[in-house]
C-alpha cells in the first residue's frame, strides 16, 4: 500500500494523518521490476525487459508446477491481451 501523508489542521491542535490507498496491480509490477533493474525511477530502459523476464521466471520457478508451459501461455495471453486492446483503439469491436 502507497502512503500519502496529508497535514490537516484541528481548531484545537495540529496532527497529522496517514492515508493509505491500494496500489494498482501495474503500479504493483511496476515497483517490482524497478526494484530488480535497480533504480526507483520509473522509466523504460533496455533492461526493462530482462528485468521483467527475470521477475517472472523467478516467480513462475517457484509457483508453478509446469514452468516452461506457464511461460508459454502466459507469452500467448499477453500477445492476445496487446491485440485486443490495439484493435479497440482502431475502432474494431467483435
Amino acid at each position: 500500500m502507497e502512503a500519502i501523508e496529508k497535514e490537516r489542521r484541528d481548531a484545537s491542535m495540529s496532527e497529522r494523518q496517514m492515508e493509505v490507498t491500494r496500489l494498482t496491480s501495474v503500479q504493483l509490477l511496476d515497483a517490482a521490476v524497478w526494484r530488480e533493474i535497480g533504480t526507483e525511477e520509473p522509466k523504460f530502459t533496455s533492461g526493462f525487459v530482462e528485468a521483467l523476464g527475470a521477475l517472472v521466471g523467478r516467480w513462475l520457478l517457484i509457483r508453478s508446477n509446469a514452468p516452461e508451459m506457464d511461460a508459454m501461455t502466459l507469452v500467448c495471453r499477453a500477445r492476445g491481451y496487446i491485440a485486443r486492446a490495439r484493435d479497440m483503439e482502431d475502432g474494431w469491436t467483435p
